[in-house]
C-alpha cells in the first residue's frame, strides 16, 4: 500500500459536477494536476450509488478506496471490492420491504452494482433514456437496471441478485405516506434522508449511523490517519455529519448557507473550478 500522508474527499454533485455526467473542463484539469502532484491523495464521496461514481473515478484517476451511497460502501475503484461496508442484510431488508406491501409507495433498491425499481421516478427516467453519457456496458452482464412488475415480483426476484444492500429508497407522494415512512424508520431505529419535491418526497433510509463520516472514518482507519488529516469538500445537507467531524472542511460557493456556517472556508463555486483550485492551493500539505 501506497504511503499517503493527507487525503482530499470531494463530494459531486454541486461540488465537482455542475450536471449528472459533467465535471468542468478546468476543474478536471486543476483536479488532475493535484492527483499528479499529491501521489493521487484524492477520493470522492457521494450519495451516488457506485456504478454512477465509476466514471469519475477513472476520469479523475482515482486510485484511492471511493466512499458512496451516502457513507455506506466504501470500494476500491480498481478491483470493485469493498473496504468496507454497513449494509442491510438480505434477510432483514426483506423483512423491510415487507412492511410496505399493505401501501402503494414505490419503492426502489438503489444498490452499488444495479438498481432495481418498479416505477420510473425522475432521475430513472433519466437513465432508462440514456440521457447521460455514462457507460455502463463493463458491469455485471452490462446491465445496471432491473424493472419488476410490483413489490412483491422485487422481493421474489430481485434480492437474490445481491448479498448485501446499502440502501431502501421510498417516493411518498402524499404526506400520509411521509408519516408513514417516518414511523417505520424510527420504530426501526433507522436513518432517513428526505429530499422534497413539490407535493412529493424522495425518502433515502439506511441503517443508523450510516452517513459520508462514517465512511471517511473507515478511509483513515485503513491509512492510519487522523480527523486532520483529511480536507472534505461539500455542498449540500448531506455533507453536514461530515463538516461536523473533520475540521478541514470547505464549502464551495454555491452550497447551502448551513454548509457555509459549517466550513472552515468558502471557496469558489463549482462552476469556477472551487475544489481543485483550493486544491492547489494547499498542495504542499500533500506532499
Amino acid at each position: 500500500m501506497k504511503e499517503i500522508k493527507k487525503i482530499a474527499a470531494t463530494d459531486m454533485d454541486g461540488t465537482i459536477l455542475y450536471e449528472w455526467d459533467n465535471i468542468s473542463e478546468e476543474n478536471k484539469k486543476e483536479l488532475l494536476k493535484f492527483q499528479e502532484e499529491s501521489n493521487n491523495s484524492l477520493t470522492i464521496v457521494t450519495g451516488r450509488n457506485y456504478f454512477l461514481v465509476d466514471f469519475a473515478a477513472k476520469d479523475l484517476q482515482i486510485d484511492l478506496p471511493v466512499i458512496c451511497s451516502n457513507g455506506a460502501s466504501v470500494i476500491n475503484p480498481k478491483t470493485w471490492e469493498y473496504v468496507a461496508k454497513n449494509h442491510f442484510d438480505k434477510e432483514e431488508f426483506k423483512v423491510l420491504l415487507e412492511k410496505f406491501l399493505e401501501t402503494d409507495i414505490d419503492i426502489c433498491i438503489s444498490n452499488d452494482f444495479r438498481t432495481h425499481y418498479i416505477k420510473e421516478d425522475d432521475w430513472l427516467e433519466v437513465l432508462v433514456r440514456n440521457e447521460i453519457q455514462i457507460d455502463f456496458s463493463h458491469f455485471p452482464k452490462g446491465k445496471i437496471l432491473y424493472k419488476y412488475d410490483d413489490l412483491q415480483d422485487l422481493i421474489d426476484n430481485g434480492l437474490d441478485h445481491d448479498e448485501s444492500f446499502p440502501v431502501l429508497v421510498a417516493n411518498s407522494e402524499n404526506q400520509e405516506q411521509l408519516e408513514f415512512i417516518r414511523n417505520l424508520v424510527e420504530e426501526n431505529d433507522l436513518l432517513a434522508l428526505e429530499f422534497p419535491k413539490e407535493k412529493t418526497c424522495r425518502v433515502e433510509i439506511f441503517k443508523k449511523g450510516v452517513t459520508k463520516s462514517w465512511g471517511l472514518n473507515q478511509l483513515l482507519d485503513k491509512y492510519n490517519l487522523t480527523k486532520e488529516d483529511i480536507h472534505v469538500f461539500g455542498d449540500e445537507h448531506n455533507d453536514y455529519p461530515m463538516f461536523r467531524d473533520f475540521p478541514n472542511c470547505y464549502a464551495v460557493g454555491n452550497a447551502i448557507e448551513g454548509i457555509k456556517e459549517l466550513s472552515k472556508e468558502v471557496i469558489e463555486t463549482v462552476q469556477n473550478a472551487g475544489v481543485g483550485k483550493k486544491l492547489n492551493e494547499i498542495i504542499e500539505e500533500f506532499q
